[in-house]
């Protein structure tokens, strides 16, 4: 740290004790020491908040403690609600689960800090999270997950949406942790054991290729254990042709690897593995002849103007390979052109 760094840093920690004193947060006996503890400081620092030359040198735009305030939110405290309240709050939590269902993951984020501010619950909290991480807003999913348990340390749901979000931020470590917690709370959850396994599976192969960088898509598919027709490296094996071919292709790969630095294709991968999460073997989905899912529309999926680009950019280099995709992904009873989607 420069000197001038450290003088500024003195300046503000002075100028906080200072504040305590101007504003009697502190008093009696208590104001007095810090008042001989405040000249002490300033003598052995060097640095007096009481003299201007100092203050327009170090005096900096936020004091300490709003710094602190927006690095550190308060910790939520449980209140106890009336009956009108907690009615009221789980009317704006259901509405926020019903717009998570429409895939409204904003609206829903709005209903559940609603519902947060009329009662903060933990559920409240951990549903706000899965709504984050919907967004790929993982640093808000696990800050919200972590004022889940201060206000229920035993609400192992909240270690596991912590888990899914450290997963998708590539901080294996935390989510191994995570997941870990959320086990000891919760033994007899498969899910949270899979997900553990996963996460250990993926430490141990280390980031070696592009599916370790793709949200969602890590070694082992968390979340899809026993699917079948599932290859090496927990993707599909459509009719024989192993998934994890096509990410060892060269001009895949340096692809993959542009297309990831872009916020919209991460949240892309995120999406393609939720929907493979929530239609495969776990959510009590069929299973088709070519070992996918029946009930994934690839071409919602395909809309998405970042998968599409990649697709497009893909077929001009290899069409050979996209037109053995294009084969394995259709289903004997496709028929897009004659199937409006339903109303």
């Amino acid at each position: 740290m420069s000197k001038d760094q450290q003088d500024r840093l003195s300046y503000a920690i002075l100028e906080h004790f200072q504040s305590l004193l101007t504003s009697k947060a502190v008093d009696g006996e208590a104001a007095e020491s810090m008042s001989v503890a405040l000249q002490c400081l300033t003598e052995a620092l060097g640095v007096d908040v009481a003299n201007q030359d100092h203050t327009s040198k170090f005096k900096v735009d936020q004091s300490l403690q709003s710094l602190f305030d927006k690095s550190f939110p308060p910790r939520p405290t449980q209140k106890v609600a009336t009956k009108d309240e907690e009615i009221q709050a789980n009317k704006l939590k259901d509405e926020g689960n019903e717009l998570m269902r429409q895939n409204k993951y904003e609206e829903a984020i709005e209903k559940y800090s609603e519902a947060i501010g009329v009662v903060p619950v933990a559920t409240y909290y951990c549903n706000r999270a899965a709504a984050y991480s919907k967004l790929t807003q993982h640093d808000n999913a696990v800050n919200d997950a972590k004022a889940a348990l201060e206000l229920d340390p035993s609400y192992s749901k909240a270690y596991a949406r912590m888990g899914f979000a450290y997963l998708n931020m590539n901080k294996l470590t935390e989510a191994e942790d995570a997941y870990s917690n959320a086990l000891r709370l919760d033994a007899a959850n498969q899910s949270y054991k899979d997900n553990l396994d996963a996460v250990r599976e993926k430490i141990n192969a280390g980031p070696t290729n592009v599916a370790a960088q793709m949200p969602g898509m890590g070694a082992g598919m968390p979340g899809m254990p026993g699917m079948p027709g599932m290859g090496a490296g927990g993707f599909p094996n459509l009719a024989g042709m192993d998934f994890s071919q096509i990410l060892n292709n060269p001009a895949f790969m340096n692809m993959a690897q542009q297309f990831m630095n872009d916020p919209n294709m991460q949240q892309a991968f995120t999406q393609m593995a939720d929907q493979f999460m929530q239609a495969g073997g776990v959510a009590g989905g069929n299973i088709g002849p070519n070992g996918i899912p029946e009930n994934i529309d690839f071409n919602a999926m395909m809309s998405n103007p970042a998968l599409r680009s990649m697709a497009e950019n893909f077929e001009a280099q290899n069409p050979d390979m996209m037109d053995q995709l294009r084969q394995q992904f259709r289903r004997p009873d496709d028929d897009t052109d004659n199937n409006p989607p339903p109303s």
